[in-house]
């Protein structure tokens, strides 16, 4: 009997509180918002301040395949068109994935490796939410507002809506993707995306796609609703994920990655490493060594305990014969050596049998979302 008790008690004390984290994440992070509850009309002056606050980072930048100077910058803001601003708010959805840039152009901005694209800020999964916000110069662009970011995207990517049939899609039943890609017809929706469906037949659904065409689709790779968390059920996603191919600022980047996972389980992250790290309670912020590391770690729940470094985000995976189990969309990796670890993809790295022991030195929060 005590034995069960503690195991109950255990199980409270580390339960996954989806109302408290996403009740955080709306409150402390200025790009969560509700776009069902948008207001019909911004400030103008806001809308301009918020297309400008953004900046690439400081430092030699290429533009494709030479060199960023100020005339492009300033050509990225003449087609911001920012004197014409309205500041009236239309509504929208996106009809399929696409990308949000910082600026109104597709144009690679990067430092040398074009895979690291400074201005794309995110993938965009279909029937997203959008508050539409203002239209580029060229009128390709629109700049919105997404649930977790706002940027730019494609003006052909988006459907515009009223507010009460964006509401109407939200509050229809629907299904979560919980595998990395499930393709309806002809659509492709990626892991944690929200499908409406009208009608279940045995393991079939009638669902809703962006462009109002309704299709038949099997449950495979499909859950009603959020999943109810389970570490077993966090597990299984993540190692069916191994191997995906890194993405800066798509399908799979760590942020990404983290986002998508707990947006099986109804849980409502924002976008980027630094943001998530504002989320949940902080068990540390850094550690004198590697056995203080292993040790803290040891005591928390795999698969909701997170693991930041700066500009990065880990799954913790609990230990495997003794060894950290880190689940992450990596670029590269240092290891004990020193020598660079050029991965690319999903990984699982084993800490000690990887070498990147000294991983622990770049810490910079252990959070838990409980």
């Amino acid at each position: 009997m005590k034995l069960v008790l503690l195991l109950i008690a255990f199980s409270l004390t580390f339960a996954l509180n989806i109302e408290e984290i996403n009740r955080q994440a709306y409150e402390r992070i200025e790009y969560m918002q509700n776009i069902e509850e948008f207001p019909d009309k911004l400030k103008p002056e806001l809308i301009s301040l918020w297309i400008r606050q953004d900046r690439f980072p400081d430092g030699k930048l290429y533009i494709n395949s030479r060199e960023l100077t100020s005339k492009d910058m300033e050509e990225f803001l003449r087609e911001a068109n920012l004197e014409n601003i309205e500041g009236k708010v239309y509504f929208g959805i996106t009809l399929r994935r696409t990308n949000m840039r910082m600026y109104p152009s597709e144009a690679i901005v990067h430092k040398g490796n074009p895979r690291i694209d400074y201005n794309q800020y995110t993938l965009l999964e279909p029937f997203t939410p959008l508050a539409v916000l203002h239209s580029s110069r060229n009128k390709i662009w629109l700049y919105v507002h997404a649930p977790f970011m706002r940027g730019w995207v494609k003006k052909e990517d988006v459907k515009l809506v009223d507010r009460e049939e964006l509401l109407r899609l939200r509050r229809m039943p629907f299904l979560v993707v919980v595998k990395g890609r499930k393709t309806i017809g002809g659509v492709e929706f990626g892991l944690g995306s929200r499908v409406p469906y009208l009608e279940k037949r045995g393991n079939r659904y009638l669902v809703v796609l962006p462009d109002g065409r309704q299709v038949w689709t099997s449950d495979e790779g499909l859950h009603e609703g959020y999943m109810p968390f389970e570490e077993s059920k966090a597990k299984e996603i993540l190692e069916s994920l191994l191997g995906e191919a890194y993405e800066w600022g798509g399908s799979w980047d760590c942020s990404y990655l983290v986002q998508s996972l707990f947006a099986v389980f109804g849980v409502k992250l924002p976008r980027n490493s630094d943001q998530q790290a504002k989320i949940g309670r902080v068990v540390a912020n850094s550690f004198k060594s590697y056995e203080e590391f292993k040790s803290t770690l040891s005591k928390l729940p795999p698969f909701r305990t997170l693991v930041f470094l700066k500009g990065h985000v880990m799954v913790y995976g609990g230990l495997h014969d003794g060894d950290i189990v880190l689940y992450h969309a990596v670029h590269r990796l240092k290891r004990d050596d020193g020598s660079l670890w050029w991965i690319n993809a999903v990984y699982k790295n084993l800490v000690e049998k990887d070498y990147i022991r000294n991983i622990y030195k770049g810490v910079v929060s252990l959070n838990l979302l409980d």
